[in-house]
């Protein structure tokens, strides 16, 4: 027993000497890399799609090492194609009762910058290049800044198209018009999302004035374009006024439209999005007016012609009987 004690003391100084020889021969830095924190399951949510920018948090869940601590704090750069998208730096402050430390930043996007890189990653998957300054508190080394480099499988929401392809009017009166707005939208990303609350506002200058919004949750498939229509009510402003001017010769309104709607995507990676976006055209109310005089004016025909009909079938079924 004596021996076998004397045996394993021996190992463990052998041991101690060898890593006592391997750390004073080893770079701090290098030394370091080893006892840096692990980034794992990053995921975007609660993202802001604008006319400019897009805003959303990022969220990673931080695996320790044997002997790193709590991130306390991060700077942050992201890259596609060698192109730095978004960059920044974000504190933390520990809460005692936390089992696993997950940091959430902030970060923003510039379409102007994004917006092809994005689209491209959609279509040929490319990973985001990740580099990471996480600061933690290590036993015998102090406050120490670990450099983290990572290829991440992040999908970076791409901005979706909106265009208006026909604005028709289904009703015009005096003091009101009815319409029904609609808008294409282009779904460039590679989930499916669904558009579960879409408000609208539409405005021409000088005659009226409306909201509108959808009134059912529409679904957009990846990289297609879906067709959303929106129903909306008018005032007329200045009935008369308006109604002279466009008999006379005002018949295209220029009109300024700005939609907000809530998408949910189909994705583990990616959470809620909103979407803001301001749209300007024009609608020729002369024409779309004449064009629901002569729809009217069919469907009376029709009712007549169906009438007809159904007064020749009773006078066939009473000679039959």
């Amino acid at each position: 027993m004596k021996k076998a004690g004397k045996i394993i003391l021996l190992v463990l100084l052998v041991l101690i000497v060898v890593g006592g020889v391997i750390i004073a021969t080893t770079p701090t830095k290098k030394l370091l890399s080893f006892l840096a924190p692990e980034i794992d399951n990053i995921r975007v949510t609660d993202t802001r799609i604008g006319e400019e920018t897009a805003t959303m948090q990022v969220l990673m869940d931080v695996k320790p090492s044997l002997v790193s601590t709590f991130v306390d704090s991060v700077a942050y750069q992201f890259k596609l194609y060698n192109t730095t998208v978004a960059q920044g730096q974000k504190s933390f402050e520990r809460d005692a009762q936390q089992q696993q430390q997950t940091i959430k930043f902030p970060m923003t996007m510039n379409h102007n910058t994004t917006r092809e890189l994005v689209r491209r990653q959609v279509k040929e998957g490319e990973k985001v290049q990740a580099h990471f300054e996480a600061y933690a508190d290590v036993p015998f080394f102090g406050r120490q800044k670990f450099d983290i480099d990572e290829d991440l499988d992040i999908l970076i929401p791409a901005l979706p198209g909106a265009t208006v392809s026909n604005l028709k009017i289904s009703d015009f009166g005096l003091d009101e018009m009815e319409m029904v707005m609609t808008m294409n939208l282009d779904n460039p990303n590679a989930f499916d999302f669904y558009i579960k609350d879409m408000k609208m506002t539409l405005n021409f200058p000088g005659k009226m004035s409306s909201v509108g919004g959808t009134v059912k949750d529409y679904l957009v498939k990846a990289r297609s374009v879906t067709p959303i229509h929106i129903p909306a009510v008018a005032d007329v402003k200045n009935p008369v006024k308006t109604t002279v001017k466009t008999l006379t010769g005002d018949q295209v309104w220029p009109y300024h439209m700005t939609t907000t709607m809530v998408l949910e995507p189909k994705s583990k990676v990616v959470g809620t999005i909103h979407l803001d976006a301001v749209k300007t055209g024009e609608v020729n109310v002369v024409q779309q007016v004449k064009n629901i005089l002569e729809t009217k004016k069919e469907e009376k025909k029709a009712e007549k012609q169906e009438k007809k009909e159904e007064r020749q079938r009773r006078k066939e079924e009473k000679k039959v009987s």
